[in-house]
């Protein structure tokens, strides 16, 4: 039963933690007041004119997916969600048992949809659609670094390839020269694939496709969905000063190595070997003791698999369970932070920030400044006392850490 609430809300389901972050800035940098939650709680939820539902979805089975984003469903249909949009990565998830195709198309068919868009660009962090293709930098998406990454390869840029295993229906590359192709499909479902290159193929794609119930694709298009002229909600008036902050990091991206580089030359790093930590041999508590002793400078603590070959480090026996247990010391780290007083925790990495965040036990956040396009500070409702940056490991530039400890 929907609760009595006249005023229609904008709705993003994401399928990890760092891309609800992401999706939640675009939204709130358009003048929204934006929420984020983490499980169906709805006590925390009022005065907001967006909701977005942070899932971790990417790597479970089809099944689960379903699951839990029907949960959201029955939680957007409380709140008077008119509209949602499906995040995903603006690289995809691009492994053919990858969960994009299947919420997709449960959308699609749910809604009663004939068709919808798929849009995964983001430019303002370089990544972009041009013919079908997706590109990163200028390097077709599976030429690029991300070809080698240890949980989701990308094995192919073009989106009709990477929806192919993945979905019941076909995909259309559209552009301003052939959008009469709508006219002449006869699929009784299908997904359009727009380009979009710069700010403007936003601003005309969600002009063109306003009127459809849901959407899917990256976060960068959001804010042309959801621009606000009314509420024109201002995020700094819920910071309070930080006065004890850390970084992990459990990324291996590329773009992670280059920052964490950059903040070792005038700043503290603590690496976690992870043959150490396999054998139980890192101790939490000493961890946190030499990171206080630190203060008020910030120490950076990070593993040592940024520094590895990924092509091989991923097929050593152990590689599962190293990646879990160093999502968990993360965790753990950020949690026994908190009991000790530090209240900015910035985490580097999907996984990782997902497995902060489920450890942490906050449900709901309010969204606000960002520190670099797609990385807003979180603020929990149940403790609105810590700020929290969740930034996905190819995001920011190479002097990110300084400007997450400042902002």
């Amino acid at each position: 039963m929907k609760m009595s609430i006249e005023k229609k809300l904008f709705g993003v389901i994401a399928d990890d933690f760092t891309g609800a972050s992401d999706a939640a800035s675009f939204l709130a940098k358009t003048g929204n007041r934006v929420v984020m939650v983490t499980s169906n709680h709805i006590n925390n939820i009022n005065n907001c004119d967006c909701i977005v539902a942070a899932l971790k979805i990417r790597s479970v089975k089809a099944e689960v997916a379903i699951k839990q984003v029907n949960e959201v469903l029955k939680m957007f249909n409380e709140l008077n969600v008119d509209k949602i949009y499906y995040k995903f990565c603006s690289t995809f998830d691009s492994t053919p048992e990858g969960n994009i195709g299947v919420v997709m198309d449960y959308l699609l068919e749910l809604f009663g949809e004939r068709y919808t868009i798929l849009v995964p660009s983001l430019p303002v962090n370089g990544r972009i659609v041009k013919n079908g293709s997706i590109y990163v930098n200028g390097i077709l998406l599976s030429d690029s670094s991300m070809k080698n990454h240890p949980l989701n390869p990308m094995w192919d840029s073009y989106i009709p390839n990477l929806m192919k295993p993945q979905s019941k229906y076909n995909c259309y590359v559209i552009n301003e020269k052939n959008l009469d192709t709508i006219n002449h499909i006869k699929d009784d479902k299908f997904y359009l694939i727009p380009d979009y290159e710069n700010y403007e193929d936003g601003k005309k794609i969600a002009l063109k496709f306003k009127d459809l119930k849901i959407f899917g694709g990256g976060s960068g298009i959001l804010e042309h969905f959801c621009f606000n002229e009314i509420s024109k909600h201002n995020p700094n008036e819920e910071q309070n000063k930080v006065e004890k902050a850390i970084i992990v990091c459990g990324s291996c991206s590329k773009n992670s190595a280059l920052q964490i580089a950059k903040f070792k030359e005038n700043n503290k790093t603590i690496k976690i070997d992870s043959l150490e930590l396999l054998d139980k041999r890192v101790d939490i508590n000493t961890l946190i003791d030499i990171v206080e002793k630190n203060l008020p400078n910030v120490t950076l603590i990070y593993s040592d698999g940024i520094e590895k070959d990924m092509n091989s480090f991923s097929k050593h026996k152990d590689f599962k369970k190293i990646s879990n247990l160093i999502e968990q010391l993360n965790a753990d780290l950020c949690v026994l932070a908190i009991k000790r007083g530090f209240n900015k925790i910035i985490v580097a990495g999907g996984e990782t920030s997902g497995a902060v965040i489920l450890k942490m036990k906050y449900n709901s956040f309010l969204i606000g400044t960002s520190i670099a396009p797609g990385v807003p500070i979180l603020i929990p409702l149940e403790n609105n006392k810590i700020k929290l940056v969740l930034k996905s490991g190819n995001f920011g530039d190479e002097n990110f850490f300084d400007k997450a400890i400042g902002g």
